[in-house]
């Protein structure tokens, strides 16, 4: 009786022992095939028939990578730029990429571009070295790194400004599907960037970037309905994609959309929407929005009367963002007191800061006030 029991209990472990080990681990650990380590790594990252583990996936696209295959190189960057399965390390995922990219693995070359341009202490080495980077992208048929090229280009990034050829490469890009390169070439064709205004080009271009989420297409979109540019006048669908991209984050179309409601563009004016639009644009990056939002809390439009806040808007767009004509209200306003105390002294630093940045009023301001001092 005991010998069954023995015999019972080996056969149950023998049945709880699980599936033989994978193949593809001995011809990666003992063969040392760079191909099984990196299907490994894949496996253990996707989580694929074993259990997922961006630990393992780093062990064995490490191997991988080592062992000479490109694709395991690349992956290991991508775990160590985002931190998963170990410590986060952006100059060894950076150096990773650009072993893989001068190798052959052309998702790397963008993969370089990116953290460097990302990098918020970037030289201009490294803004130069992320242009090419996107270049050579772009040439192996990359759409993201034609569309960031192109941003580069376009903003004299990295190089010389070169605007038809930015241009080209938006256009690269969209044809290739990419939203973002179809609204950038939609914009450049609209404003005439690069090569001449063609608005009837432009539409179709921004309907589809719009479509396929791009707030600034749908801003741009709106632009051109309000206007006829493209045809008829569409004041209504301008007003509905306005709001649409205000909501979506695009601080431009927040500007453009309170413009309409404070103007009565389609139905009555709404100054209460408008001021409220007006804040969301500020609060998304549009310093026009901040600047006229500042205007009707000082004049009450749309609201209750808040010369303090206007005061500190004033203020921050012209001492954190160089908005010229802003130092010159914002003077006036401390010399006054509106909104707070009287400040001779920001007021003087405001007339002198707005006059640097070539604002005429600023300085004929400034002028009368040390003139006056030193009577």
């Amino acid at each position: 009786m005991a010998l069954l029991c023995l015999n019972s209990a080996a056969i149950a472990r023998t049945a709880e022992a699980g599936p033989p080990p994978d193949p593809l681990v001995a011809e990666c650990e003992i063969e040392k095939d760079a191909k099984s380590c990196a299907a490994m790594a894949i496996k253990h990252y996707e989580g694929r028939d074993v259990e997922q583990s961006h630990e393992r996936a780093r062990a064995f696209s490490a191997k991988a990578c080592d062992f000479g295959e490109m694709m395991g190189c690349n992956l290991l960057g991508a775990l160590m730029e985002d931190g998963l399965g170990g410590t986060k390390d952006m100059k060894g995922a950076a150096d990773l990429y650009r072993k893989a990219c001068a190798n052959g693995y052309d998702g790397a070359c963008y993969n370089v571009g990116t953290i460097l341009y990302g990098n918020p202490a970037r030289s201009p080495a490294d803004m130069a070295e992320a242009r090419r980077m996107f270049a050579m992208g772009c040439e192996a048929g990359i759409p993201d790194s034609c569309n960031d090229q192109g941003v580069m280009l376009k903003l004299g990034e990295g190089g010389e400004q070169d605007l038809p050829m930015a241009r080209s490469l938006y256009a690269r890009a969209c044809e290739a599907g990419l939203a973002d390169g179809c609204a950038n070439s939609g914009y450049m064709l609209l404003a005439g960037e690069g090569g001449p205004k063609q608005p009837d080009a432009a539409a179709p271009l921004l309907e589809t970037a719009c479509r396929s989420g791009s707030m600034f297409a749908c801003d741009n979109l709106g632009i051109v309905l309000l206007n006829g540019l493209a045809g008829e006048r569409q004041p209504q669908e301008a007003q509905r994609l306005f709001r649409l991209a205000c909501d979506g984050g695009q601080g431009n179309a927040c500007l453009n959309l309170a413009g309409m409601l404070y103007n009565g563009v389609v139905g009555q004016a709404d100054l209460v929407e408008a001021r409220a639009s007006f804040a969301t644009g500020c609060e998304n990056g549009s310093l026009d929005s901040c600047k006229l939002l500042a205007q009707m809390a000082f004049d009450g439009e749309g609201g209750a009367s808040d010369k303090a806040m206007a005061r500190q808007i004033y203020s921050e767009l012209c001492e954190k963002f160089d908005v010229a004509d802003t130092c010159v209200v914002f003077g006036v306003i401390a010399e006054n007191g509106a909104g707070g105390p009287r400040d001779s002294v920001a007021a003087l630093r405001a007339f002198e800061r707005g006059c640097n940045l070539g604002d005429r009023d600023a300085c004929l301001f400034r002028e009368a006030r040390q003139k006056q001092q030193s009577e």
